[in-house]
């Protein structure tokens, strides 16, 4: 039997197709980068992280220019587990913006043990550790504990500490009160550092009054190096001593 020859038309009418195919291709993907290439990322609730820095634990190369494609990695993809965020929703605004709303954890403070911060939730549980303190966690001493794991319960010396301690980082929070420390001593009495001061709060039920007052008072002693003794404070001025600290 003699061997059939291809067609020379055949050869080039499949390759006129295939190119068709690429081309109508090309021009789609052409399309749908234009169409909808991300412009704008608005985020909402962060505080623990920069917006590069947390947009980069998300998202990543073409995901980041699509729209599309961003929604898609979040919808299919799961949520990516972030140290000291609890969750985040990504909502499309158009064909060319992206909104995250982002819900972090709560967490009340943190003690340092051997080098580590470990921070703790509103009910004492141990949720995230790191090598450096996170700007507006206050660093907590005094608190008594026989040890410390990651994901379980600090057991200290009471309780109901628990809810002074997140009493007081929620207000601090709320009168942007930058407090790098909150201490204990063995009464149970609560003491700030703020930058240069030390402020004496006292044992209370509750610490809006203190607080409040001392958010009043920041910008008049900027800079200043004193010992601020609002323990007894409750609504008087009488009540309130500041002197300069003894170096």
């Amino acid at each position: 039997m003699k061997n059939q020859k291809k067609k020379p038309g055949g050869i080039k009418k499949g390759s006129v197709c295939l190119l068709a195919v690429l081309f109508a291709v090309a021009v789609f993907v052409l399309v749908f980068a234009s169409v909808y290439r991300l412009e704008e990322i608005s985020i909402e609730g962060l505080t623990y992280y920069t917006k590069e820095e947390f947009l980069s634990k998300i998202a990543g190369g073409a995901v980041r220019k699509n729209t599309v494609l961003f929604r898609l990695q979040d919808s299919l993809g799961g949520k990516k587990r972030i140290p000291y965020i609890e969750t985040y929703d990504v909502t499309a605004k158009g064909k060319n913006a992206i909104h995250i709303q982002v819900y972090e954890k709560i967490l009340a403070g943190c003690v340092k043990v051997m080098g580590q911060y470990l921070y703790f939730d509103k009910d004492g549980y141990v949720t995230e550790s790191s090598r450096e303190q996170l700007p507006g966690v206050p660093l907590v001493k005094g608190l008594e504990f026989d040890r410390i794991l990651l994901y379980e319960k600090l057991d200290i010396q009471g309780d109901g500490l628990y809810t002074v301690i997140l009493n007081i980082t929620k207000l601090l929070k709320e009168y942007e009160i930058p407090a790098q420390t909150i201490s204990f001593n063995t009464r149970g009495e609560a003491e700030l550092t703020v930058g240069t001061l030390t402020v004496e709060l006292g044992k209370r039920a509750a610490y809006d009054i203190p607080i409040q007052k001392l958010s009043d008072i920041l910008p008049t002693v900027e800079g200043r190096s004193l010992l601020i003794d609002l323990s007894r404070y409750n609504g008087g001025e009488e009540d309130i001593i500041a002197k300069p600290k003894q170096e």
